[in-house]
């Protein structure tokens, strides 16, 4: 089963639990993110909160939303970066193929983050 494939089952079975559609006003930001991509090659960040600790997943460089949802993707071959800070400080560190998060729990969607060690 290739990574695709996975990915659509994973996606066929969360439609199958959510009666709910998209919400619209992440359509409108899809698109625009969308846009400002087609401007050049940029990375996607986002800043997202889970629990007392704040999470920032970068080196993004396709980013959709399903239901209320959003799927983070690097460039094929590549990997994402994760960071998860807690107390105002970097408590782990992991890298990922993909990454969704539910919608309600971004904080910040970022265009071309550096990344920094403090």
């Amino acid at each position: 089963m290739t990574e695709h494939t996975e990915l659509n089952t994973f996606f066929d079975k969360l439609k199958e639990g959510l009666p709910e559609q998209k919400d619209p006003s992440l359509e409108g930001l899809e698109s625009a993110l969308n846009k400002m991509q087609l401007n050049g090659d940029k990375k996607i960040g986002i800043e997202f909160e889970c629990g007392d600790c704040c999470k920032k997943v970068i080196n993004g460089a396709k980013l959709f939303f399903i239901f209320n949802f959003a799927v983070l993707l690097p460039e094929p071959g590549d990997c994402l970066f994760l960071k998860v800070i807690s107390g105002g400080k970097i408590a782990d560190r992991e890298t990922m193929k993909k990454i969704i998060i539910p919608a309600n729990r971004i904080c910040s969607i970022e265009i071309d983050p550096e990344q920094e060690d403090t």
